[in-house]
């Protein structure tokens, strides 16, 4: 049987998947930049601006969520770590300038001021020990708080950029701690269902068609900006296209992204967004047409059959 928090698919041991169950894997996100929330009203204001339920949390914690816009399409995600002072956000650097004009417009009477922060560089630990990993953080003058991402315990942390010689093996030095490797992560992320923004979905679509609405969106709320159109989507519709993984049979080859995903008769219903070797399985996520989106239908990628075997929590 799999481990607890684990998929129904079989499970091969490496010291990366030791470390996620039994220690913490250890993540550099060089790809995040800072803005930081300052003010007496900073986490009511973020909190309207964001889809997990901000607002709640208490400092020392840290979240995942989305920022949408008004008709609930995906503007950034971020990952927000609640300081004493001042609220943290990382977010990829590339949409910073457009993210921060979307802020900007509905910062109006509220006790709150953004900014940028060059000097700080984001780490993610996930696993059982990750709390240990946020200690180390603070050890060296950083933030680490703690949250989750799905089921993983998961560390948030935003460091000095020169807080030591070696971020990585100062951070390492909590028990059971390894660093990920990009091809470790992939195969990890894809087993759980974990999108990667602009690789398995893009700025512009929404929570549901990245199955991201049971990892980042609280439906039990507050208002935020995009809210009505993120609701009414999930309790009165449905998107026409949705992020599934599939699982390959047993001796399947592995497939290259950007493959064609195919009903068995050879009609194009999708393409894939992600794959990696899991064992003897080969495992991919894709973009699907909604009505193939459900576990068990049975699809195909460059003529070998794959079906579809989403996690029971990102079900369409």
């Amino acid at each position: 049987m799999p481990t607890a928090g684990m998929s129904e698919l079989e499970s091969p041991r490496d010291p990366e998947l030791e470390a996620l169950l039994h220690g913490a894997l250890l993540r550099p996100m060089p790809e995040l930049a800072t803005l930081v929330v300052t003010g007496s009203e900073r986490q009511k204001w973020l909190a309207g601006l964001v889809t997990c339920d901000l607002g709640s949390l208490a400092i020392g914690r840290g979240a995942y969520a989305l920022v949408t816009s008004k008709t609930g399409r995906i503007q950034a995600e971020v990952w927000v770590a609640l300081d004493r002072e001042r609220l943290l956000v990382g977010v990829h650097r590339e949409v910073v300038p457009a993210l921060r004009e979307h802020l900007e417009f509905y910062l109006v009477m509220e006790d709150a001021e953004l900014a940028t922060d060059d000097s700080l560089v984001w780490w993610l630990a996930h696993g059982p020990s990750a709390a240990d990993v946020a200690v180390a953080a603070r050890s060296l003058g950083g933030v680490g708080v703690m949250g989750k991402l799905g089921e993983l315990e998961t560390a948030v942390m935003a460091l000095p950029r020169h807080a030591a010689p070696s971020l990585a093996e100062a951070l390492s030095r909590a028990p059971a701690v390894v660093l990920a490797t990009p091809e470790g992560w992939d195969r990890i992320r894809i087993e759980r269902m974990l999108p990667r923004i602009c690789v398995d979905f893009e700025v512009g679509c929404y929570p549901q068609e990245a199955s991201l609405e049971s990892l980042a969106v609280s439906f039990q709320k507050g208002c935020y900006v995009g809210q009505e159109a993120v609701f009414m989507l999930e309790k009165r519709g449905h998107v026409q296209k949705r992020l599934v993984r599939l699982a390959g049979a047993a001796g399947a080859t592995p497939v290259a992204t950007g493959s064609e995903i195919t009903t068995p008769e050879g009609e194009v219903v999708g393409k894939v967004t992600s794959t990696a070797a899991w064992g003897a399985r080969v495992l991919a996520m894709g973009m699907v047409r909604y009505k193939h989106t459900t576990s068990g239908t049975e699809l195909a990628i460059g003529g070998v059959p794959f079906v579809v075997s989403c996690l029971a929590s990102r079900e369409g």
